[in-house]
């Protein structure tokens, strides 16, 4: 080797190796491939400068101090580049036959355990150093070094641990002790690692290797995530447990498979405890996904009547209790139905009852109210806010209603399905009224399911685009005789 690196042909090899391994880097799709070869390139590269300058330099005046080092140098390079591009398709060998990835730092040892065994004979050559002897009396200089990068080798070797036995990888989202974040750097000495704020916070190796790892993204698997909340003790567990799992269905981030998971934990003193297990394809999204849950889930826990309850409010609550649902002035809700072109044939007595017998229900945003293809015994009027209606299967939205307008009310009056999904664009409050009040009205006034069959039909046309001029009456309308029928076999109504 040495011999070798005496002679001429280093340059002309040097040459060649260098233009080879730059076309092969060009061509290459392997990242890794492409990284070595690059290391290896500029060693080359460094090679030739250094070989035509102590061709250049002229032995007999040039100070023999610089005329050594720069021998010395052409000679390292040279073998450290070789060295470099021989590892690098070693490990491409490697790669070809297994899956995994090499650790960056396993690469690291191998070739400075190489360089090291190239470096000892050219220096022993060219500068006539006796490597053993000096190794042999510095013994308590290596002793004193040695404890003084004690911390340093642990970090290196604990480093070394973690590659190979890979619990992580850059990319990945990990909680170590009480931090927590994705990993974007992992060396010799410390892993980084970004949480949630963006704070990238430096880890020891040693450290690390001391801790439990949790990994919530390797193999890029579905991850859980999971939330406690105390309801009333009052309040009957499946109707919480369907509650949990319906509000969590409708977050976009929540998988159908894994389904979400509700389960009761415990009762204490004050309250009983339940669990909701949601899997998310990206742990990032994981706060988003519980603040989500938590909103979503005190407007619809608070619309079915069900108290979220602390042990110092206990009393103050139930107190309330009476007053829950006093969400709207009487005289705003009875000037809401007045509205409502379905209720122009009532009285003002009729309106009055009408008023009592609503229900005031909250939406916060993004909650959807109706979903399409459901079933439906509701009827709505948009007290305040705004909502969205949306149909088909991309869910198009086909009109916005605010304070005044109702939703809901073909299904209910003739049994058909929802035939759109309403979305709350903020939060907004709703007047609902059920199917038994209209069957009570249908009772009370004989000609109003005629007059709501005519409005209906004339709302549906509309809905549909397809409005026409009509002469006619309203009686002799083909849409309208098919409601009417169906909201007499629905009602079980006899009379005209």
């Amino acid at each position: 080797m040495l011999n070798f690196l005496e002679g001429h042909l280093p340059l002309l090899a040097g040459s060649v190796l260098t233009v080879l391994l730059l076309s092969i880097q060009r061509t290459t799709r392997d990242p890794d491939l492409r990284d070595d070869l690059r290391g290896a390139v500029r060693m080359l590269l460094a090679f030739l400068v250094l070989r035509l300058v102590s061709r250049i330099l002229p032995e007999a005046t040039t100070p023999e101090g610089l005329y050594k080092f720069v021998h010395v140098g052409w000679m390292l390079t040279f073998a450290y580049g070789v060295i470099r591009a021989g590892v690098a398709f070693a490990l491409k060998l490697v790669r070809m036959r297994s899956p995994v990835t090499t650790p960056k730092i396993l690469r690291d040892v191998i070739d400075f355990t190489l360089y090291a065994l190239a470096t000892v004979p050219i220096l022993q050559s060219q500068l006539n150093l006796d490597l053993a002897g000096l190794l042999a009396t510095s013994a308590v200089l290596t002793v004193v070094i040695g404890l003084a990068l004690q911390e340093t080798l642990g970090n290196l070797f604990a480093g070394l641990s973690l590659q190979l036995d890979r619990p992580f990888e850059v990319g990945d989202f990990i909680r170590i002790g009480e931090h927590t974040g994705r990993v974007v750097h992992i060396g010799w000495r410390s892993i980084r690692i970004a949480n949630f704020r963006r704070e990238v916070i430096t880890l020891p190796n040693s450290m690390v290797g001391k801790e439990h790892v949790k990994n919530f993204t390797q193999h890029r698997e579905p991850v859980g995530i999971e939330m406690q909340v105390g309801v009333s003790l009052d309040a009957p567990p499946n109707q919480v447990k369907q509650a949990l799992l319906d509000v969590a269905r409708e977050i976009p981030q929540v998988l159908v498979q894994p389904p979400p998971l509700a389960r009761t934990v415990a009762f204490t003193d004050s309250n009983a405890q339940y669990m909701i297990r949601v899997f998310l394809n990206d742990f990032a999204m994981s706060d988003t996904v519980k603040e989500e849950l938590h909103t979503r889930l005190w407007y619809r826990l608070r619309r079915e009547g069900l108290e979220l309850p602390h042990a110092q409010r206990t009393v103050t609550l139930r107190r309330e209790m009476g007053h829950r649902r006093r969400e709207l002035a009487d005289d705003t809700v009875r000037e809401l139905l007045r509205q409502v072109d379905l209720f122009a044939p009532l009285g003002p007595e009729e309106l009055e009852r009408l008023r009592c017998e609503v229900v005031v229900r909250r939406f916060g945003r993004n909650e959807r109210i109706i979903q399409e293809g459901d079933e439906g015994g509701t009827f709505y009027v948009v007290a305040s806010g705004e909502v969205s209606v949306r149909a088909g299967t991309l869910q198009s939205e086909i009109t916005r209603l605010g304070p005044g307008h109702y939703i809901g009310e073909m299904s209910l009056l003739t049994g058909e399905r929802r035939a759109a999904t309403v979305v709350a664009l903020e939060d907004s409050v709703l007047l609902e009224l059920d199917r038994p009040t209209f069957a009570r009205l249908f009772s009370d006034y004989p000609g109003l399911a005629r007059q709501l069959s005519a409005l209906l039909a004339q709302r549906r046309t509309q809905l549909r685009a397809v409005a026409q001029a009509s002469g006619g009456g309203p009686d002799h309308s083909p849409e309208a005789g098919r409601i009417l029928g169906r909201l007499r076999a629905l009602f079980g109504l006899t009379h005209e």
